[in-house]
C-alpha cells in the first residue's frame, strides 16, 4: 500500500473517531440537560415559605444577636433567607436536607430549650457553620473572638430567660458606688467573675467605656442610664 493511501486511511479513521466523540458529547450534553430540566419538577425542596416563629428565642446581647442572625439563622431559624442558588435543583434539594436538619436540632424562631451554651461552643468550635455553606457565604466564617461573644451572648441570654424576666432587670442608678456594683453584678457575673469590673479605675473616660464596651461585647447587655452610672463608678 503507497504511503498517500495510508495517509488518507489514518486521516479518515482520526476524522470518524473525533466525529464520534462529538456525537457522544452532545449526547451527554443533551441528557445532563433533560435531566436538569426534569429536576426543577421534583417538589422536594421546592417550598421556601418560611412559617411564623411561635416561639422566638429571645436575646440580652445584640452583638451575640447579629452574629448568630450572620452565621446560624439561614439554617437555624425560620428566617431563612432564600437566595437564589437554593432555589434550583439539584442545590435546592441539598439546601433543603441541611435546613430541615438544622431546624429540627436547633431552631431559634421555636426555642424550646433544644441547647445549652455548652453544645453551642462545641457547635461552633466544631463543623458549624459547614464548610459548604461558608463557602457560599464567606462573611459567615466566624472568628475566635465572634465564637466567645456568641457563646457569651447566648448564655446570658440563656441564663436571664430561663429567670422569666422579658427584659434587663432594672438596678438602682443613682450613681452611688453600690448602684454601680449592682450594675456589674446584674450584667456581668453570669458569664464571669465581676472582680476585674468591681476593681477597675481610670481617669479616662474613653477607657471606661472601652471596658463597658468589652462587657458588652461578651453579652452583657447595658442601658445608656446604667453606662453613664458605670463612668462615673470607674472614673471617681
Amino acid at each position: 500500500m503507497s504511503t498517500s493511501r495510508r495517509t488518507r486511511r489514518a486521516a479518515n479513521g482520526d476524522t470518524t473517531r473525533r466525529r464520534g466523540l462529538l456525537r457522544l458529547a452532545l449526547w451527554t450534553i443533551g441528557i445532563l440537560a433533560a435531566l436538569f430540566v426534569a429536576a426543577q419538577f421534583v417538589p422536594y425542596g421546592r417550598d421556601h415559605t418560611n412559617p411564623a416563629a411561635p416561639n422566638p428565642f429571645v436575646w440580652r446581647s445584640a452583638a451575640a444577636e447579629a452574629i448568630a442572625r450572620t452565621s446560624c439563622y439561614d439554617c437555624h431559624s425560620y428566617e431563612t433567607r432564600w437566595w437564589w442558588a437554593v432555589k434550583v435543583a439539584p442545590f435546592s434539594w441539598l439546601a433543603w436536607h441541611d435546613i430541615s436538619d438544622g431546624r429540627r436540632h436547633l431552631n431559634f424562631s421555636a426555642w424550646t430549650g433544644q441547647a445549652t451554651a455548652a453544645e453551642i461552643r462545641d457547635a461552633v468550635d466544631g463543623e458549624m457553620p459547614p464548610r459548604q455553606y461558608v463557602l457560599l457565604h464567606p462573611g459567615a466564617r466566624l472568628s475566635d473572638a465572634e465564637k466567645q461573644t456568641l457563646v457569651n451572648g447566648f448564655s446570658a441570654s440563656l441564663a436571664a430567660n430561663s429567670a422569666g424576666s422579658a427584659a434587663p432587670t432594672p438596678v438602682p442608678s443613682a450613681g452611688s458606688a453600690s448602684d454601680a456594683v449592682a450594675v456589674i453584678d446584674a450584667r456581668c457575673s453570669s458569664c464571669h467573675s465581676p472582680d476585674q469590673a468591681v476593681q477597675f479605675r481610670t481617669s479616662s473616660t474613653a477607657e471606661a467605656q472601652a471596658l463597658i464596651d468589652a462587657m458588652v461585647q461578651r453579652g452583657a447587655t447595658v442601658t445608656d442610664q446604667e453606662r453613664q452610672v458605670l463612668i462615673d463608678y470607674f472614673t471617681r
